[in-house]
């Protein structure tokens, strides 16, 4: 995992910008591929940076800014030029200050491709651990061996998915800790199973997923695509305790 670490700017104030590089010190001492590098901008004032400045900035980072997959921010600097950085952002930020300075470009903040970090003091394999869960969590599409699904809507208590299956596969049997779900058919056919029943599923159709409760969906000869409403106190992709799984993962 690489990760490039971006300083606060000459007019910024950021919290934990001080342990930056013992931060990274920490995570290029780990080895297990992982890798920090630094984004200094500490002399620069983000109002007189034009676009050819920028470029000129992004094109002097050493790795080469395409091949971090992650980026931690202390500045505002990737959010006033998002276009430049489609990564996902963890960040570091004095709010107060911010909307005081930058208050036109806080709307940039808080989408499912960032997360604030309040955790700089943790240890080096803490610090990075935080990271790949949270990335994990904030995915909006993934594929997988059954399919694919991806996040329409994430509310914070509540999230909408489009889930496709392919014909002839099945979902693991699995129970979420802290969501219940309710499943609406939109295409294609299968069977729902939800605790010891098995129902057959088609267009139009609803079934309710309570916690705690086993469940899984398989196709036969037809796809099926589910439109799936989680609501709970959590709704992190980790949340799921697998039963059985015919592609090993349980």
């Amino acid at each position: 995992m690489k990760v490039l670490f971006i300083t606060p700017s000459r007019n910024e104030i950021s919290p934990g910008a001080g342990k930056l590089d013992s931060i990274i010190s920490g995570i290029n001492n780990m080895g297990s591929g992982f890798y920090a590098e630094k984004l200094d901008i500490s002399a620069l004032d983000l109002k007189d940076l034009s676009l050819r400045d920028v470029e000129k900035i992004i094109s002097g980072i050493k790795t080469g800014i395409k091949n971090f997959d992650a980026i931690h921010t202390f500045s505002i600097f990737p959010f006033i030029n998002r276009d430049f950085f489609d990564h996902f952002l963890f960040y570091s930020l004095d709010f107060e200050f911010l909307r005081e300075h930058f208050a036109a470009f806080l709307k940039n903040i808080g989408n499912l491709n960032c997360s604030d970090c309040g955790k700089t003091d943790l240890p080096a394999e803490e610090l990075c651990a935080f990271y790949e869960k949270v990335m994990h969590n904030a995915k909006s599409s993934d594929t997988r061996p059954w399919g694919n699904w991806k996040t329409f809507i994430n509310g914070g208590d509540y999230k909408v998915k489009q889930i496709f299956i392919n014909p002839h596969q099945k979902l693991s049997l699995q129970t979420h800790e802290f969501r219940s779900e309710t499943w609406i058919i939109a295409e294609g056919s299968g069977f729902v199973v939800i605790g010891d029943r098995r129902y057959k599923a088609e267009k139009g159709l609803v079934f309710t997923i309570p916690k705690q409760e086993k469940h899984r969906a398989e196709t036969e000869d037809s796809s099926m695509t589910i439109i799936e409403l989680q609501l709970g106190s959590y709704l992190g992709e980790d949340d799921i305790k697998r039963i059985e799984d015919i592609y090993g993962r349980s």
